[in-house]
């Protein structure tokens, strides 16, 4: 029980973080105000957090497992290249549009210098299964031969594009106009034979 109540307190602590950060920014968030938001003290964060880049790390680690889970929902490996990518990319974007919290705070912070090397190498691991996707694709001539990170530049662009339009208000994503564009990312990256 007493694992639990830490587990949830810990959990506590990072969507309250998640909630301030993605309204205030890193700067205007201190420990402080977390805890007051939480009702927590700031002694029980630093129980679970060295300081406030270590709460940062481990608040994208644990979206970017969300991510990957849902990515992964009800995925099978039995269909085409095509329907599996699909499949992922459908369910990134909708994953995105659904959490936008998250998704402001992953685009917001994903570059930023406090976000660790080590943080950023767990996240790579954590997306292993979507590399290991790719890497597959390419293999079977499914996919163009193209480095890892150009592939996820042509693939989560369009992605963060439509979502920031969707959330915005800007444009609707049906499910009509979120399979057109799977179809173009698709398009993109797919090996097609000089013949």
């Amino acid at each position: 029980m007493i694992e639990s109540q830490a587990t949830d307190k810990r959990k506590l602590i990072l969507e309250t973080t998640l909630n301030l950060i993605t309204d205030y920014g890193f700067h205007a968030t201190p420990i402080s105000l977390i805890a007051q938001h939480a009702g927590v003290g700031a002694g029980t964060i630093y129980r679970y957090f060295d300081n406030k880049e270590h709460l940062i790390n481990e608040l994208f680690t644990a979206i970017k497992k969300r991510v990957i889970k849902a990515m992964l929902q009800d995925y099978r490996e039995e269909g085409s290249y095509k329907e599996r990518f699909k499949h992922l990319w459908r369910n990134l974007i909708q994953y995105c549009i659904a959490n936008p919290k998250e998704f402001q705070f992953v685009e917001q912070y994903r570059y930023a210098p406090f976000v660790s090397n080590m943080t950023r190498e767990e996240t790579f691991i954590i997306l292993g299964p979507i590399m290991q996707f790719f890497i597959e694709s390419k293999r079977a001539k499914a996919m163009k031969d193209l480095p890892l990170y150009t592939i996820i530049a042509l693939l989560y662009g369009p992605i963060v594009s439509l979502a920031k339009l969707h959330l915005d208000h800007n444009q609707q994503l049906t499910e009509e106009r979120i399979d057109q564009a799977s179809e173009a990312c698709w398009d993109a990256v797919s090996y097609k034979s000089e013949n």
